[in-house]
C-alpha cells in the first residue's frame, strides 16, 4: 500500500493537469519580487525647419536636440521640459556661412568643437571653421531604442595646419544620457600638437519674460581641497574673493556659481564633470567624459580639464550666456592621427544644489538613514536620468540582499524626493538606493549610507 502511495504521488508529479498539489504553498520559499516595466517612447530622428535653419532633430520624449550641419554642425538646442538651455545668438538664426570664411564676429551658440591651446588656435582662428558647413552627416536609425548622428566636416587649412573633425551623437530609449564621441585628426604633412577644446554655451537669459531677465542659473564644478580649502584657478577676476558669483559654502567639495552677468572664468583639476541648474523651472544640463589621468594640461595657458566661463553684461559678443567647456589635455599628433574623446550629456530637473553625480543621476540632498526603533527612515533629494524605477535595500558586509523594499517610479522630468522606510536586519551594513531602468534594468546606484 506505501508503494501504491508513493507511485500515486510521483506519476502525480510527472503528469501534467494534476490537482493534488495545486494549492499548496512552500511556507520557505520567498515572496515574489515586484519588478514594474514602464512604458518609454521610441527614439526619433526627423528633418525639421528650425528657427529659420535646417536642422535634424532627436527626441525620445524627455528631452530633444537639435543639430545644424550647414552651422558648424552644431548642436543648437537641448530642451528639457519644453525649456532650451542652450543658447542661440538671436543675430545669427538662420544664418550659414561658407567653408572659406575667416569672419570673426560670428557666435552662433550651442555645443561645438575647436582645438587649443588658446595662445595658438583661439576660437576664431581654427584650422577648419566651427561656425561654417555644411558638414556630411551619417545617420544610424533603425533601431528604436538607439538613434546616432555623425557629423563629418571637410578638412580645412590655416596657418600650414590641416585638420578634419567628427561629432558622433547617441540618442538612447527611456533616458536623457546621450553618448558624444568627438575626433579631430591631423591631415596636415607635419606633426601638430594640440587638444581637444570642447565647448557648450548655456542661454542665461529666460525667454519666457517679457523683460528678458536673467535666468536664476547656478553652476557646479567638482574642485579639490588642499588644506581645508577648495583650490581652483580664477582666470577672471584674478582674486576670486572678488567676485561675489563664487560660493564656497557647500560642505562637499564642490564651487558653487551662482551667474549675475559679470564676467568670469574659472578651471579646475577635479572630477570630470559640470553642472548647471535652472533654479525656476528645475532643469538640470550635466556634461562629463572620460579623461585621461595622464594627460598634460600644466604650461597650457593654465587651463584644467573643466573651465567655466561667464560672460559680463556688457560682453563683446553680445547677450549674457555661460560656456562649460571640457579640455582633453594636450598631444602631439602626426599625420593621420588624432585625438579622440568620449563624453556624456545628462538631463534631468532638480532645484540644486549638485553635489554628485553618478550613472543614474545627481544627487541634490544626499540620501539619510535614521533609526526608529525597528525601521530605518530614509530621505534624500535626487535628480534622475531614467525613466524607471527605484528601490531601497538592506545589505550585508558581503552585499547580499537582507531586505529588498518595493520600486518607486521615478522620471527624469520631475524631482525625486525619497521617503521611504527599510526594517532593522541584523547584520546590516549598508542601505542602498538603486536605479532601475524602463525594462526593470539595474542601471545603478543613486546612493548607498554605510550603518557601521
Amino acid at each position: 500500500m506505501r508503494r501504491l502511495a508513493a507511485g500515486l504521488v510521483i506519476g502525480c508529479l510527472l503528469t501534467s493537469g494534476c490537482s493534488l498539489f495545486e494549492n499548496w504553498k512552500n511556507p520557505f520559499s520567498k515572496p515574489p519580487r515586484l519588478v514594474i516595466k514602464v512604458e518609454a517612447d521610441p527614439v526619433q530622428t526627423r528633418d525639421v525647419t528650425w528657427r529659420g535653419w535646417s536642422a535634424i532633430e532627436q527626441t525620445n520624449g524627455l528631452i530633444t536636440l537639435r543639430h545644424v550641419p550647414a552651422a558648424g554642425a552644431r548642436t543648437l538646442s537641448l530642451e528639457i521640459n519644453g525649456d532650451d538651455a542652450f543658447l542661440v545668438f538671436p543675430d545669427e538664426e538662420g544664418k550659414t556661412y561658407p567653408a572659406g570664411s575667416r569672419d570673426t564676429s560670428v557666435h552662433f551658440g550651442g555645443h561645438y568643437t575647436c582645438i587649443g591651446p588658446e595662445r595658438i588656435w583661439n576660437v576664431h582662428e581654427q584650422p577648419f571653421n566651427p561656425h561654417a558647413g555644411p558638414y556630411r552627416v551619417q545617420r544610424r536609425t533603425s533601431r528604436p531604442d538607439r538613434h546616432m548622428l555623425r557629423f563629418v566636416s571637410r578638412p580645412g587649412t590655416w596657418r600650414g595646419a590641416t585638420i578634419s573633425t567628427e561629432r558622433e551623437i547617441t540618442m538612447h530609449r527611456g533616458n536623457t544620457h546621450v553618448v558624444i564621441d568627438e575626433k579631430v585628426m591631423n591631415r596636415g604633412p607635419d606633426p601638430l600638437e594640440f587638444y581637444l577644446w570642447d565647448f557648450t554655451q548655456i542661454d542665461a537669459v529666460d525667454h519666457r519674460k517679457t523683460n528678458r531677465a536673467l535666468r536664476r542659473l547656478s553652476f557646479y564644478v567638482p574642485v579639490p581641497r588642499k588644506d581645508g580649502k577648495k583650490k581652483y584657478h580664477s582666470f577672471l577676476p584674478p582674486e576670486p574673493k572678488m567676485n561675489a558669483q563664487f560660493d564656497e559654502s557647500l560642505p562637499e567639495d564642490i564651487l558653487a556659481i551662482h551667474y549675475a552677468a559679470e564676467q568670469f572664468k574659472i578651471a579646475s583639476h577635479a572630477a570630470w564633470w559640470v553642472a548647471a541648474v535652472d533654479h525656476d523651472t528645475g532643469w538640470t544640463y550635466v556634461k562629463s567624459f572620460e579623461a585621461n589621468p595622464d594627460a598634460r594640461w600644466a604650461g597650457v595657458d593654465d587651463n584644467g580639464p573643466i573651465e567655466v566661463y561667464g560672460a559680463g553684461r556688457d560682453s563683446p559678443s553680445g547677450g549674457s550666456f555661460v560656456e562649460m567647456e571640457l579640455l582633453a589635455g594636450i598631444g602631439r599628433y602626426r599625420t593621420g592621427e588624432a585625438i579622440e574623446q568620449r563624453e556624456y550629456w545628462y538631463a534631468t530637473t532638480c532645484t540644486g544644489p549638485v553635489v554628485a553625480l553618478t550613472p543614474a543621476g545627481v544627487v541634490c540632498q544626499a540620501m539619510a538613514v535614521n533609526r526608529d526603533r525597528e525601521y530605518y527612515d530614509l530621505s534624500g533629494r535626487f535628480g534622475v536620468f531614467y525613466l524607471g524605477t527605484a528601490r531601497p535595500r538592506v545589505v550585508d558586509r558581503q552585499d547580499e540582499t537582507l531586505f529588498d523594499g518595493d520600486p518607486i517610479l521615478i522620471d527624469p522630468r520631475k524631482e525625486f524626493t525619497l521617503a521611504a522606510t527599510a526594517p532593522v536586519k541584523e547584520n546590516a551594513a549598508a542601505v542602498v538606493l538603486e536605479v532601475f531602468d524602463h525594462q526593470a534594468c539595474k542601471v545603478g546606484e543613486l546612493a548607498r549610507v554605510k550603518l557601521r
